[in-house]
């Protein structure tokens, strides 16, 4: 717990100083100031930058898993059961944008750099995470398609094509100081509508 709350502070401070200056333009020192703590603290728990951008990419698949998963375990009917998951999903899009913006920017360079032996471990257990999750949509695809609910289609590609157009609002959405959870909550099913669009007979 205190361990687990030290390392999740870290990381978003992180994600704020990286979405906001871009990683290569953050010190260590700007993600230390964010938090309120030492360098000494950071260094505890990272020992390079590249390990706090992967920590970021990890933080933000497990922001929309820990949603998404529970509903996918769910006997619900495909339809339902796959709307509910892609609104899900664009909530925690929203929620936490941040992440989201930098794994976005940076990951065909910065997150693809794994350089040191820890940092290229730390990047097989992220892509698996990633094919975990993107599981989680194919098989309620997959499910929709067998019984009759859903276009019979490439599976891959359709699971691949719903998930950027979930992660759309990376691109465009912008949090305003008067927004309220109802608009946040229209967003959210206005995507997730269009992405069931994308798939349905």
């Amino acid at each position: 717990m205190p361990k687990r709350d030290a390392k999740q502070d870290i990381t978003k401070a992180a994600a704020i100083c990286f979405a906001r200056n871009g990683v290569d333009k953050t010190s260590i020192d700007e993600v230390a100031r964010e938090m309120g703590a030492s360098k000494g603290k950071v260094y505890h728990w990272f020992r390079t930058k590249g390990e706090l951008l992967l920590s970021v990419r990890q933080q933000s698949i497990l922001s929309v898993m820990e949603r998404v998963k529970p509903i996918a375990d769910t006997p619900a009917p495909t339809t339902e059961r796959f709307l509910d998951m892609a609104q899900a999903h664009v909530h925690g899009i929203l929620d936490d944008l941040p992440f989201h913006r930098v794994v976005v920017e940076n990951l065909r360079s910065g997150l693809a750099g794994a350089t040191t032996e820890h940092e290229r471990a730390f990047l097989t257990e992220i892509v698996a995470l990633q094919a975990s999750y993107e599981d989680l949509f194919r098989e309620v695809i997959s499910a929709g398609q067998k019984d009759g609910s859903f276009r019979q289609q490439s599976t891959s590609v359709a699971v691949n094509s719903i998930i950027v157009l979930l992660n759309a609002p990376i691109f465009w959405y912008q949090p305003r100081p008067e927004e309220t959870e109802t608009q946040r909550e229209d967003i959210a099913k206005q995507v997730a509508r269009m992405a069931l669009g994308a798939i349905s007979i």
